[in-house]
């Protein structure tokens, strides 16, 4: 059997999330004051908080700190990470080549 499912209007769902964001009791306990369940409740709060944020791509923060950077900063930024990500590539291949060994080992001890 299908539950019913209960609409509130915009003003009440405001309310409660303002009151959320005012008041210091849980989730649970405003929900339960107000006569609604508190995943609804924690719904309406993330669909505001989320409201708020900034639409749009992100600049990650090396990207803002190579816009003012000269062109000797950049070549040793990009070289330190180019040697970073020629470690943690190592790194990963080394973790597949013990994996596959794993694997195999696995396979011959089910058989």
């Amino acid at each position: 059997m299908r539950a019913i499912s209960k609409r509130y209007s915009a003003d009440f769902r405001a309310d409660a999330v303002a009151l959320m964001k005012r008041d210091k009791r849980s989730f649970a306990t405003l929900a339960e004051d107000l006569g609604v369940s508190s995943w609804t409740l924690r719904h309406w709060y993330n669909q505001d908080e989320m409201a708020k944020k900034p639409k749009g791509p992100k600049r990650s923060p090396e990207l803002i700190a190579a816009a003012g950077e000269t062109a000797e900063q950049r070549l040793t930024r990009l070289e330190r990470d180019n040697a970073r990500l020629r470690k943690e590539n190592e790194q990963l291949k080394t973790d597949r080549e013990i994996l596959k060994k794993a694997a195999a080992f696995f396979a011959k001890e089910s058989e």
